[in-house]
């Protein structure tokens, strides 16, 4: 009985220890194994200690660990004390004190402890800290070297790969990177650093126009498809990247032509995905502003694959983009897909301003697709708008079951024909769309400001900043009121009817 109630002590206190652990870094934590093996009367010691840690009273917490390991030197938490005690003291901004009469104490009475490892890692953080720079690269060069195999390493390699960066000790940053991606072991904790250190690597293999060794990377971390996409993706932002500097375009040229190559490779390799590696290849010329390879490469997918309504499209975008717009549209013509083609060739009319082509597409259309007639009838009353054929769009947005839009644009239409009572007879059927109804109320106000009925007008914008006092329509008609009638008025509040 007495042992289960042991166990049952012990299982409670690792349970608070691994709650209080969420408040310490990796660096401040007492191994379980360690506290499993300390007596009652150390374990509540070092709670106390740590209490006073966690909220940040430093030279109590020192007090504490400091009487930890003058009453219990033999115990194993006391490398542990004398941790946390070197830890205090780079919190009160004592760090060679830290280092002298702590870090090293660990390292000198426990050598063969958990803790003497961290100790040594602290070392070299705490000249880190300190700005001594030599001296933090040497204590993390010996960290490395004396405990290869401890997790710890790797935060030791990572620190001076931020120093090689910093320093542009291109030697020691390949190094460095080498290790991560090819030699350290893969674990919980070091998987980040070394897939991250994956991507620096092939970056900088991809900035020297080595595809392959960038490749061999990321094959470290990526297997098959994700390979390939990574692989793919990287080196293409690379190229991107290259391409910002004149002085480093032939680079990027060069590494485009890399990556050209291995898909072309790819298509070999896996005949079903040989379309999509040409289509790859094409975004790749795309990005190395080379048009008449893009062109080639089109041919090519059409001669092989034949030309279905995606390839025509691009190779009508691609006739667009170098103002060849007669050219894409007979592209588009040939769709299969007819009523896709028509659309695209409305669309081009229209990005050309040449409304009235436009129409002559969407009349066809209303034939062709009449399952859509109301979006080709809205197209068609828009470039009459465009047109200002301003009855003309107003016939034709009438034909179209789409409310309340409609009726906003036959009432700009209405305006346009100085006709600001019809506009504000539609606006007022607006106003049943709960939605709608601050846009209509706004829009009455100017339609009888043009009008000239001036008190009218005056009295709907103070309408609308009173019913609708949260909508953006109230502001702008608060303001309008200001600026242009000086007339202040409190948005919300009861109607004046």
């Amino acid at each position: 009985m007495a042992q289960r109630n042991q166990r049952g002590l012990i299982a409670a206190l690792l349970l608070a220890l691994t709650a209080a652990a969420t408040a310490l870094s990796t660096l401040e934590q007492i191994e379980v194994k360690s506290f499993e093996q300390m007596r009652e009367v150390e374990r509540h010691q070092l709670k106390l200690a740590e209490k006073y840690y966690t909220k940040g009273e430093f030279k109590i917490a020192l007090a504490e660990y400091e009487k930890f390991v003058t009453l219990y030197e033999t115990s194993p938490g006391a490398p542990y004390a004398q941790l946390m005690w070197s830890h205090s003291m780079m919190h009160l901004k004592k760090p060679a004190t830290a280092m002298r009469d702590g870090f090293q104490s660990v390292i000198d009475y426990w050598p063969e402890s958990h803790e003497a490892t961290l100790a040594a890692y602290c070392i070299a953080n705490a000249y880190r800290t300190m700005g001594e720079v030599k001296k933090a690269q040497k204590a993390f060069d010996f960290v490395i070297s004396e405990y290869p195999d401890h997790s710890i390493t790797v935060r030791a390699k990572v620190a001076l790969l931020h120093y090689a960066r910093l320093h542009k000790n291109e030697e020691k940053r390949l190094e460095l990177l080498n290790d991560l991606t090819f030699t350290t072991k893969r674990t919980a904790a070091s998987k980040a650093a070394c897939i991250e250190a994956t991507h620096e690597l092939a970056r900088v293999h991809f900035l020297a126009q080595r595809f392959t060794e960038g490749k061999r990377a990321l094959a470290t971390t990526y297997a098959d498809g994700k390979l390939f996409t990574t692989t793919h993706d990287l080196s293409l932002e690379t190229v991107k990247h290259l391409l910002k500097d004149s002085d480093t375009k032939p680079a990027a040229i060069t590494l485009g032509g890399q990556l050209i190559d291995e898909l072309r490779a790819e298509s070999i390799s896996l005949p079903d995905s040989a379309k999509n590696m040409l289509y790859r290849i094409t975004s790749v010329h795309d990005v190395l502003d080379q048009p008449s390879e893009i062109w080639k490469v089109y041919h090519e997918i059409g001669e092989r694959f034949g030309e279905d309504d995606a390839l025509l499209g691009k190779m009508a975008d691609w006739n667009k983009r170098r103002d060849k717009r007669d050219e894409a549209r007979r592209i588009y013509g040939e769709f299969k897909d007819v009523v896709a083609g028509q659309k695209n060739i409305a669309a081009s009319y229209l990005e050309e301003g040449r409304f009235k082509e436009a129409i002559a597409v969407y009349l066809k259309l209303l034939d062709l697709d009449g399952e859509h007639a109301a979006d080709h009838q809205w197209s068609i009353a828009g470039c009459y708008e465009k047109l200002g054929e301003w009855k003309k769009a107003i016939f034709t947005y009438r034909q179209i079951d789409r409310f309340p839009q409609a009726h906003f644009r036959m009432a700009a239409c209405h305006r346009k024909l100085a006709q600001p009572k019809e506009a504000i007879v539609l606006y007022n059927q607006c106003k049943v769309v709960d939605k709608s109804a601050p846009e209509a109320s706004l829009q009455i106000g100017f339609s009888y400001e043009e009008a000239k009925e001036r008190e009218k007008a005056i009295r709907t914008f103070q309408l609308t900043c009173k019913r609708y006092p949260k909508s953006g329509q109230a502001s702008r008609a608060h303001a309008h009121l200001q600026n242009k009638y000086k007339i202040n008025v409190t948005l919300g509040g009861a109607e004046d009817e």
